[in-house]
C-alpha cells in the first residue's frame, strides 16, 4: 500500500485550525477550483461535517468521487474514507492536529491509497501530494 504525508505549521490556535479542516466548505478554498459539497449530514446536529457525513468533490456538475467522514476526535484527528468508487481498492485520509505553542499548531495528513489499476496508485498520491501541500500553504496564510 502506497501512503504520503503532509505537514503543515498553522499559525493560529489548534481549534482555528480543526475548525476550518472539519468543514467541508474549507476543502472549496483549498482545493479550488475542486468543489466539496455536503451530500449526507451526520448524525449529529451540533456538527453536520461529521461522523457519517458524506461529500463528493470534483468540478463543475461532475464530482465522481464521494468521501465519508469515518472518525472525528475534537481537536485531534479526522478520518474518512472514499466510498463507492470502482477504481480505488482502499483510500484512507487522516488528519492529525498538534498544538505545538499557544498560537501554533500541526496538521500532519497521511492519505493510504491503493487502485485497482497498476501504477496508479503513484500518481494520484504524487497529485494529492502536491494539490494538499498548496492548498495547505494557501490555507495557512489565511488563518494567520
Amino acid at each position: 500500500m502506497k501512503s504520503i504525508q503532509v505537514n503543515q505549521e498553522f499559525n493560529a490556535p489548534l481549534e482555528t485550525v480543526f475548525e476550518a479542516l472539519s468543514k467541508h466548505a474549507t476543502y472549496n478554498d483549498v482545493f479550488a477550483p475542486v468543489q466539496v459539497v455536503r451530500i449526507k449530514d451526520s448524525a449529529d446536529p451540533e456538527r453536520p461535517d461529521g461522523v457519517g457525513s458524506v461529500r463528493k468533490m470534483g468540478i463543475g456538475p461532475v464530482k465522481p468521487l464521494k468521501e465519508q467522514i469515518t472518525l472525528l476526535e475534537v481537536n485531534e484527528r479526522i478520518e474518512y474514507k472514499i466510498i463507492k468508487n470502482p477504481l480505488i481498492k482502499h483510500h484512507l485520509g487522516i488528519i492529525e492536529f498538534k498544538s505545538i505553542a499557544a498560537n501554533k499548531t500541526l496538521v500532519s495528513y497521511t492519505i493510504e491509497l491503493q487502485a485497482r489499476a497498476p501504477f496508479v496508485s503513484q500518481l494520484i498520491l504524487a497529485q494529492l501530494k502536491l494539490a494538499i501541500t498548496l492548498g495547505f500553504k494557501k490555507l495557512a496564510k489565511t488563518l494567520a
